[in-house]
């Protein structure tokens, strides 16, 4: 049995149960008095079916009360596996993805199993192109015990599912640097399968806009009366960290929250070549970018095979909801920077 150490408990949040505990609990009862912001109803209980949901991975300061709220709705009555998308933060690949080799992950509460039986079948997935090689590949121990993209929700996700009847659900981290098209779609196309059966499912670890000279992005929008990818583009600029702004020019953090919920809503339509485009126009610096694209294409086959295997005419796929927005702090001035964090879920 070998075990993958909490290893930014302690520092990112609580190595403390109780402590920790406390603080979810907070944070859980917080977000079930939230007006929810398509519905206007209370968050009270899990949304039937919502199970693919997205929520940022920072320090819990900062992102605990975005993941009670992505947690809250999560429809627990079937799940028995979690398939965890996030992006890489420390290391550069391509041409694969890579998968967890550790039985279990490590949390203050207890364990979370790895679904390793999964993840044999996945490395035996060869690339639609005969030019390259499996499709997963297993992560070093280093690079997952380095990597906060899966850890930051694992406390959340035992806490979330102790009481289950059927138990802690296994995950199969899936994690995601370079990745160009062919291996977008031979991702997506491998997860397919598993999409159907609502025992599965889907977690996306992403922050949004990290914004600052530190992050090398400080797009501007002077102007939130854009209404398409193009326009948008054609009007973003780049602040010079000494530039200044007059007293009537939009604040930054108000730029950098336009360009963030003009990418949500572009999640929010499920057209995945309309995030490609956004991202390619923007550059907004959205870490788990990738991952997103990957669960918008996967829910566009999702919905060709469906349509298909019942002979009718082609709907829209499934589609991002939001819950909750926030920032790290609010941006003034050029010289300085935030990220910024939301909380969501799809419907199947």
């Amino acid at each position: 049995m070998v075990i993958r150490p909490a290893t930014h408990a302690g520092s990112w949040y609580s190595n403390n149960p109780a402590k920790l505990k406390t603080q979810l609990e907070g944070f859980f009862h917080k977000a079930k008095k939230l007006e929810h912001s398509l519905s206007q109803e209370k968050v009270k209980e899990s949304i039937h079916g919502a199970r693919v949901l997205i929520g940022p991975h920072a320090g819990f300061a900062y992102s605990g009360e975005r993941l009670a709220e992505t947690f809250t709705v999560w429809d627990k009555s079937k799940v028995k596996r979690i398939f965890m998308l996030g992006p890489s933060h420390h290391v550069y690949f391509k041409n694969s993805v890579l998968v967890s080799q550790f039985n279990e992950y490590e949390t203050p509460f207890g364990n979370i199993p790895v679904d390793n039986d999964t993840i044999d079948e996945l490395l035996s997935i060869k690339s639609s192109s005969k030019s390259r090689g499996p499709v997963f590949k297993y992560m070093s121990s280093e690079v997952d015990e380095d990597e906060h993209s899966f850890e930051m929700h694992a406390p959340f996700i035992y806490h979330a599912t102790r009481n289950l009847p059927q138990g802690t659900p296994k995950i199969i981290p899936i994690l995601i640097s370079g990745m160009d098209d062919k291996l977008g779609e031979d991702l997506a196309n491998a997860l397919l399968p598993y999409l159907a059966n609502e025992e599965n499912h889907f977690v996306v670890s992403s922050d949004f806009c990290h914004w600052g000279q530190r992050f090398g992005y400080s797009k501007y929008i002077p102007t939130k009366n854009d209404t398409s990818i193009t326009e948008l583009g054609s009007n973003l600029v780049d602040l010079g960290m000494f530039q200044r702004l007059s007293s009537n020019d939009l604040p930054i953090h108000e730029s950098i929250e336009f360009l963030d919920k003009f990418a949500m809503q572009i999640a929010s339509d499920g057209k995945y070549h309309e995030w490609r485009n956004y991202i390619t126009t923007t550059g907004n610096t959205i870490c788990g970018q990738k991952p997103i694209g990957v669960i918008l294409r996967l829910l566009e086959l999702f919905t060709e095979s469906q349509s298909q295997s019942q002979s009718q005419q082609q709907s829209l796929p499934p589609s991002f909801k939001w819950i909750g927005y926030s920032q790290s702090n609010a941006v003034y001035k050029p010289n300085d920077s935030s990220v910024s964090y939301a909380s969501g879920y799809v419907v199947l």
